[in-house]
């Protein structure tokens, strides 16, 4: 939570952010988030009145990610005019909130889902995949330059995770699984933009229209496939099967999915869960949090994911 003793630093950072000096009138706790922590705030502004803005805050590096490229991609988009909400600051320096944040507008609208709420935002995500990042300016990702590249650096980029908070001794089946998974790598026919954690729950809307795109801290260069097989396989879930995602994608964005192709996404999605459900364990053996919520996350669902990866790949 953002104490007391925070409030008048932070304050001093809005009013720079918005050019504008600022009260602020309170910070209410979203949702419980995981990789970061997210706070409504709305402000007194001398100038502009009342507004609300969004504070999204780290949580020693929960999940394997930071702020920086998130911050960067965000800024790009919303340049570009896609429906992704403006950054008005960052600051990475954990000397205000005890982490590294940044503060976005406030977009009205739900993230619960409904049905109609998702041919516009399937359409929106397969925009994404067809962006001419370059041009845009997204050039501070690592570039896949082999034909397997895309997917091996992302095995590496969450093996490395995994590597890095690991707690005792290495686990057989996440060696066996990353070295599959290298083995196994196919070859990526264009190289996108990719969201990384797209789905139900990771975007805004309003009376059947997209209002935002949220959640950007596993975006990457890659394979456009890893997004289609990881709302399939993990937040889609719910919303219908696999034989129903496929006909749907197919017939809505054109987007052909071969199911050899898609079971090595949907294991590396579940790679990527298993590796970076690992770094909650750590930060809560290293006593930085002694939150429940980070226990079950480096225990029961790490071990849910490598059972789900198990019977992906074995």
């Amino acid at each position: 939570m953002i104490t007391r003793d925070q409030v008048e630093a932070l304050e001093i950072h809005l009013g720079e952010a918005l050019d504008d000096p600022c009260k602020l009138l309170r910070t209410d706790r979203m949702s419980m988030g995981q990789s970061r922590a997210m706070y409504l705030a709305e402000l007194e502004c001398e100038t502009s009145g009342r507004r609300k803005v969004v504070i999204r805050v780290e949580q020693w590096g929960l999940l394997g990610s930071d702020s920086r490229d998130e911050v960067r991609v965000m800024r790009a988009l919303h340049a570009a005019g896609l429906p992704v909400a403006g950054v008005l600051s960052y600051d990475p320096s954990c000397e205000i909130l005890g982490q590294p944040f940044f503060v976005m507008d406030f977009v009205e609208g739900t993230s619960v889902f409904t049905r109609e709420s998702l041919d516009p935002y399937v359409e929106a995500i397969a925009g994404l995949h067809a962006l001419d990042f370059a041009a845009l300016g997204i050039d501070f990702f690592d570039l896949p330059s082999g034909p397997r590249d895309s997917a091996l650096l992302q095995v590496e980029r969450w093996y490395e995770v995994y590597r890095g908070d690991l707690v005792g001794e290495p686990s057989p089946l996440v060696e066996e699984a990353a070295q599959w998974l290298r083995n196994h790598a196919p070859e990526t026919r264009q190289v996108s933009l990719v969201h990384g954690d797209p789905g139900p729950g990771n975007y805004l809307h309003e009376g059947g229209e997209l209002r935002a795109l949220v959640d950007w801290e596993f975006t990457h260069l890659g394979d456009a496939e890893e997004d289609w097989a990881y709302l399939i396989a993990m937040r889609g879930m719910g919303v219908m099967d696999e034989e129903a995602w496929v006909a749907y994608l197919a017939e809505k964005v054109g987007v052909d999915l071969d199911r050899d192709r898609l079971a090595y996404w949907i294991a590396l999605n579940l790679f990527k869960g298993a590796c970076i459900d690992q770094t909650a364990l750590g930060i809560f053996v290293r006593r930085e949090v002694l939150a429940p919520n980070l226990l079950a996350i480096g225990t029961c669902i790490h071990l849910s994911a490598l059972k789900r990866l198990a019977d992906t790949i074995f």
